[in-house]
């Protein structure tokens, strides 16, 4: 038999995650609280790492640019790539949506069991091109039970078609958890009784679309009249419907603590708006100076200890570049926000203006899902009081600029009876007065962003 060796050269595409870039996707998402428990954490698993003093934090901000010539030539590598190129820090490649683009934040999954995420995941494999895109965006705006806070319009207005938004919002209903970017309370569950194998037809079906609340109200009999059915099969299809999940997303939704602590504070000094990060208690890290040292200059050292000592000094290089970035992109963030909305941070709701994530992404020319991830579960104190940053875009309702919607709110609660406080339902209905049409849910939702109680606590 003859055998003969030869070279072939193929070529091949890979996806490689830099380490920097893995540990920058996790810190990105994290707020303030939770970041200073990452980097004790990392404190504790990484001996090259150390805590810097409050006398070397300051004298470091002051030498930061002469820290190159310290470097020692085995860590040196891991810097000679652009951080600001690779994290879109700059607006020199601008998103413009299309299919050549890839943006390596927004191809990566978070860690943990957030809800956009593990949809995000399904829609990888689901969509591709076009579609993928819009699947994003109408994900990036599902709230953490699985609501669907953008309608199709205001997705269609980033220049996408009506019937494809539909077509692909149908579509990730049916992703698990089933039910998901729901915009009435029927939907979720007339989409898991399609998925458990009901028609529309269907009794099950029906009851839902017609007789929820006669349900809730144990009006039995007159269902059993209106439908003509007997109690046996009423029961069996109401039981299927108690079964079901009015909101499927929390079953992959963190629960918030209750109590906050703002990761972005605007305030006045000298008669200006200022705006900073809230880390001052945070931890600096540097390496161990008696470690770079053996990797200056490594002569003596026992090769096992110097190839231990090289990877963990690799590994704390790549956590110190992560945290700066992310320090970075989250200040750019701020201070866009800042410019953007000085006349609310300077004089009120009045002057809030509206403007959605895809558009703000815009502006900083990155993705809308990226900017998500940079917002989620963070908060910010302003002279206005303590908001979550998700309450800064939100877009119209109908032809009522948002901002007079917080301002009606707010006028509301604050000329309502202290010892019978309005309830959301009362508040929306006094807004419909005012010619604002509504609902209930998105006065709870507005509520919470405003910081504003729910009706019980606001008793005397």
């Amino acid at each position: 038999m003859d055998r003969r060796s030869e070279l072939q050269y193929r070529p091949e595409l890979r996806h490689y995650i830099l380490p920097t870039l893995k540990y920058y996707l996790k810190l990105i998402e994290l707020p303030n609280l939770e970041i200073e428990t990452f980097i004790r954490h990392e404190l504790e698993a990484n001996p090259i790492l150390e805590e810097m003093s409050t006398e070397e934090t300051a004298e470091s901000d002051v030498n930061e640019g002469t820290e190159e010539e310290n470097t020692p030539e085995d860590l040196k590598e891991i810097e000679e790539f652009s951080i600001a190129e690779l994290f879109a820090d700059t607006p020199s490649a601008v998103y413009e949506g299309s299919a050549d683009d890839f943006d390596l934040l927004d191809n990566v999954p978070a860690q943990g069991d957030r809800l956009n995420d593990y949809l995000l995941r399904q829609a990888f494999i689901a969509f591709q091109d076009k579609d993928l895109e819009i699947a994003r965006l109408i994900i990036s705006n599902i709230e953490d039970d699985g609501y669907l806070a953008a309608s199709p319009e205001e997705i269609t207005s980033e220049g996408y078609d009506i019937n494809d938004v539909l077509r692909i919002t149908k579509r990730i209903q049916r992703f698990d958890p089933t039910g998901c970017a729901w915009r009435d309370k029927k939907e979720p569950l007339l989409v898991q009784l399609e998925a458990l194998g009901c028609n529309p037809d269907s009794i099950e079906c029906t009851l839902v679309r017609e007789y929820l609340k006669d349900i809730k109200s144990n009006r039995h009999h007159e269902i059993l009249k209106a439908l003509n059915i007997d109690e046996k099969r009423f029961l069996k299809a109401r039981d299927m419907i108690l079964k079901l999940d009015p909101k499927p997303g929390w079953r992959y939704s963190n629960v918030a603590s209750g109590y906050v602590s703002p990761d972005f504070v605007i305030r006045w000094r000298d008669n200006q708006l200022v705006a900073h990060l809230n880390d001052d208690t945070m931890p600096r890290v540097r390496l161990r100076r008696q470690y770079v040292e053996v990797l200056k200059n490594p002569k003596g050292v026992p090769r096992e200890q110097l190839d231990f000592i090289r990877q963990r000094a690799r590994a704390a290089q790549h956590v110190i570049i992560a945290i700066e970035q992310r320090r970075k992109t989250m200040l750019r963030i701020l201070d866009n926000l800042l410019e953007y909305q000085r006349e609310f941070f300077e004089k009120g709701y009045d002057y809030l203006k509206p403007i959605t994530m895809t558009e703000f992404a815009r502006q900083l020319s990155v993705n809308p899902s990226t900017i998500s991830r940079a917002l989620a579960n963070k908060y910010i104190e302003s002279p206005q009081g303590i908001h979550k940053l998700k309450f800064f875009f939100n877009a119209p309702i109908g032809d009522t600029d948002k901002r007079i919607v917080f301002q009606k709110i707010h006028e509301i609660v604050n000329n309502e009876d202290k010892s019978s406080p309005l309830s959301d339902t009362q508040i929306a209905q006094k807004l419909g007065r005012q010619g604002i049409a509504i609902s209930r849910r998105t006065v709870s939702k507005y509520r919470d962003l405003m910081g504003i109680p729910t009706h019980q606590y606001r008793s005397i």
